[in-house]
């Protein structure tokens, strides 16, 4: 059966075409770029002009002394007047300066952080000293006792502020650093020692010293038996005489020095 569509007429429906809005990225653009220079405007007032530097982490030097060296000065802008690569190129010119973080503190504090390197032992050196921190770096040089642990008896190649120092006993220069390091934690003081031998004499009192290797004394400082032995001496009011140490926790006194 086929069925007959001529005599039936369609009409047409009428199709709104969709109108796309155009989208203006020049004004978007000059938007963008009008609230960045408002911000940069704003960032550049004198709202955040520094008042205030904040140095933190100095041990050494004093915080007047550290604003100096750095440069740092107040009355710049805290974001564009700062200069703060230049102050860690200042600071780190600083052999004492292991360290250095330039941040800021709204509204108007620049903070500077230091980590110095910490005086450990100083090399005596004809009439002068010069100065190492716990790694053997060479901090200064001076001619006043730098009123830290003597190291006597050692032939220095090179001293260069800022770099380790270069020695004919490199090794038991070494072993004495890392036994000086445990003194410290130890709560143990040694005035002088002198490295000129295998066996080294670290002097408590100019009269009073201990006689071993390096790593006799580490070990006779970490168990503790070191300072029983001192502070027995003291109890009895001796200040003089020589505490020689051997293998394991063997230890002797003698009075003689």
């Amino acid at each position: 059966m086929s069925e007959n569509y001529d005599g039936i007429e369609f009409k047409e429906v009428d199709r709104k075409k969709k109108v796309r809005k155009k989208k203006n990225y020049l004004l978007r653009f000059l938007i963008f770029v009008g609230i960045l220079t408002a911000v940069a405007l704003f960032l550049s007032s004198g709202f955040f002009a520094i008042e205030k530097i904040d140095v933190q982490g100095n041990v050494y030097y004093s915080d007047e002394e550290v604003i100096n060296i750095s440069g740092a000065q107040a009355g710049g802008n805290l974001f564009w007047g700062a200069g703060a690569s230049e102050i860690r190129d200042r600071l780190g010119e600083d052999p004492y300066f292991a360290e250095v973080r330039v941040k800021r503190r709204l509204p108007d504090t620049l903070v500077i952080e230091v980590e110095e390197r910490r005086q450990t032992a100083a090399i005596v050196y004809g009439d002068e000293y010069i100065v190492i921190d716990e790694q053997g770096i060479v901090l200064r040089k001076s001619d006043v006792d730098p009123k830290v642990t003597l190291l006597t008896g050692l032939t220095v190649s090179k001293m260069k502020p800022g770099e380790k120092i270069e020695v004919e006993e490199s090794a038991i220069l070494s072993s004495t650093l890392q036994m000086l390091q445990v003194m410290t934690d130890g709560d143990i003081y040694f005035k002088k020692i002198d490295v000129s031998k295998t066996i080294i004499r670290a002097y408590i009192y100019d009269t009073l010293l201990v006689k071993g290797t390096p790593r006799q004394m580490k070990d006779s400082i970490e168990n503790g038996n070191l300072q029983k032995v001192v502070n027995n001496l003291f109890k009895n009011d001796t200040t003089r005489g020589t505490i020689s140490l051997g293998n394991g926790k063997y230890m002797s006194f003698s009075p003689e020095f």
